[in-house]
């Protein structure tokens, strides 16, 4: 901190366990995971969690959820694939092993995913990061975006324009902290009225 050095792979934050379910051989990082079984998945990541972060008053370390969610697809279409999936499948596949990682083991952590999920891209997501980890689950932790995964929403998603409308668009939906140069954008973003000031405080 003291030399400005705000690089990567620093501090006491660390980015797993990953809790994708591993359903397609050609996503590249299926060797992370626990599998195609969503009990297994939740079970293990549990108890990865439990013991990165203690039982102390104080974290030994912040556990990070990853990747919310419906994220596996092909390896290259990752930054531009739209992961349809039903109800169903959506609640007993791909969300049971974050649901218990956020309710049982009080992850510090979620991370979003690069791709989209029903149209909306996972990180500006109102579905996933509003409504089901806030208000569903409780979620109090914070919510951190893939490594260039809002540059995405407007270089690959094509759901908006600019860099300033797609730091607006994950900060106001609740992505509290980006990997990634885009909130950079962020005070842009509130003069032309794209995010609002208690929201841009709280990210």
């Amino acid at each position: 901190q003291a030399k400005n050095d705000h690089g990567q792979y620093k501090g006491l934050t660390f980015w797993s366990p990953n809790i994708n379910i591993f359903r397609d051989p050609r996503w590249g990082r299926g060797h992370e995971t626990y599998g195609e079984d969503p009990y297994l998945t939740a079970t293990l990541g549990k108890a990865y969690v439990q013991g990165l972060q203690g039982e102390g008053e104080f974290l030994k370390a912040a556990a990070c959820a990853k990747h919310f969610a419906v994220h596996s697809g092909p390896e290259q279409d990752r930054h531009s694939f739209n992961a349809e999936v039903g109800e169903q499948d959506l609640w007993e596949t791909y969300l049971p092993a974050f649901e218990r990682l956020v309710k049982d083991a009080k992850v510090e952590s979620v991370m979003g995913a690069y791709n989209r999920f029903n149209g909306e891209p996972c990180c500006g997501s109102p579905t996933l990061l509003q409504d089901i980890l806030r208000k569903a689950w409780g979620f109090e932790g914070h919510v951190v975006s893939d490594c260039g995964a809002i540059q995405d929403f407007h270089t690959t998603h094509h759901v908006t324009a600019t860099g300033v409308e797609s730091a607006a668009l994950a900060a106001e939906h609740g992505c509290d902290l980006n990997c990634g140069a885009m909130y950079g954008y962020l005070m842009q973003a509130l003069d032309q009225g794209l995010i609002t000031e208690d929201r841009l405080t709280e990210s």
